[in-house]
């Protein structure tokens, strides 16, 4: 044997060895990763639980019940921020959440809104839990600030945590005088940590 052939026969095992450790190892890591994923993963619920994520939605300026809709003139408002959840033995320790708000095409009349002292409508003491496909509900009252300041106290508020994804704010159109034209404010979940 040659050389050269058996040069060629060393790098083409060498070559076949790495490929092989390659998939090993990636293999190694997949297997690490979904156990980390199934170790969030319960077939109960949870009542100690905390996550976050970003507000991110789109306000048409005009009635939810509206028909027909001109996209080309219809005044539309960009929310942007982010917002947090921490609930601890079925009580809820915190939500909140602060986003800008403006006009797609910028103007005068852009401002911030913080949502806080969310107060969960629990009549019956039952305590607020994480389902195990990461769902969770929750009723109550909270306060709308505006660049700050109180703008609307005591204002009805459902949101709605989606399989760990998606947060749904629905703010009481009559108690904050139609500011966000009954139209639900949307974002992502980013983290999502289970105790």
């Amino acid at each position: 044997m040659d050389k050269d052939t058996r040069r060629a026969k060393i790098s083409l095992l060498t070559t076949g060895i790495m490929i092989a450790t390659a998939f090993l190892v990636m293999g190694s890591l997949q297997n690490q990763l979904t156990k980390t994923a199934l170790a969030q993963t319960s077939t109960k619920p949870t009542n100690t639980f905390s996550m976050n994520g970003a507000i991110g939605s789109l306000v048409l300026g005009m009635a939810p019940n509206t028909k027909t809709v001109d996209m080309t003139t219809v005044q539309k408002f960009i929310l942007s921020g982010d917002w947090s959840m921490s609930v601890n033995k079925g009580n809820l320790t915190s939500l909140a959440a602060n986003f800008y708000t403006g006009p797609v095409g910028g103007g005068i009349t852009n401002h911030t809104h913080q949502l806080s002292n969310f107060r969960v409508n629990n009549s019956n003491n039952v305590p607020i839990q994480l389902t195990p496909d990461k769902t969770v509900s929750l009723s109550g009252v909270l306060d709308v600030g505006t660049n700050g300041k109180k703008a609307w106290n005591d204002v009805h508020t459902t949101v709605v945590i989606s399989k760990g994804r998606t947060i749904t704010i629905s703010l009481a159109d009559k108690d904050t005088q139609s500011h966000f034209m009954g139209q639900q404010i949307y974002g992502i979940v980013k983290r999502l940590n289970i105790q």
